[in-house]
């Protein structure tokens, strides 16, 4: 990913749209929930890609995608009065870094560890961003929430 077009960034906004549609379906949400689903994982998606174009990290893409899909699946959990998993886990499909486990796996029994070992790096440093992000939306919904109840309890 060297370049940022409009037909590359809608392309992969449908594409990941489907997937996390589908696996809101697989899921067997409700009809709007998989609706939601499916934009939040494909926001999640092409934030990813702006971010990893502009930056060249995929950590900071990774970071970035997982927070947005953790913070609007906590929006949405307000204000449909659904669980915020109903949202985030048909969101995060997308940026789940299967590929280089399979690469670091294929690397591993080829015999060429320095691979392996790259490619099993890039993946666990993938997967930390993704649960930092989900960990600091969270955060912040759970510190919106208890401010909120604050200030409404002091008028």
């Amino acid at each position: 990913m060297t370049e940022l077009t409009a037909g590359g960034v809608l392309l992969a906004a449908l594409w990941s749209f489907g997937a996390s549609a589908f696996s809101a379906f697989y899921f067997n949400t409700g009809k709007t929930d998989i609706l939601w689903g499916g934009l939040i994982g494909s926001a999640g998606w092409v934030l990813y890609t702006i971010v990893v174009v502009k930056t060249g990290s995929q950590a900071q893409g990774y970071l970035a995608g997982s927070f947005a899909v953790a913070l609007c699946s906590e929006l949405l959990a307000v204000f449909t009065h659904n669980p915020a998993t109903v949202f985030l886990l048909p969101g995060l499909l997308p940026l789940v870094p299967g590929g280089g486990i399979f690469y670091m796996m294929r690397s591993a029994v080829q015999g060429n560890l320095s691979d392996a070992l790259h490619n099993g790096y890039t993946t666990l440093i993938a997967a930390g961003a993704i649960a930092l992000g989900i960990a600091l939306a969270s955060s912040a919904a759970r510190i919106a929430t208890l401010l909120r109840r604050h200030i409404l309890k002091g008028k």
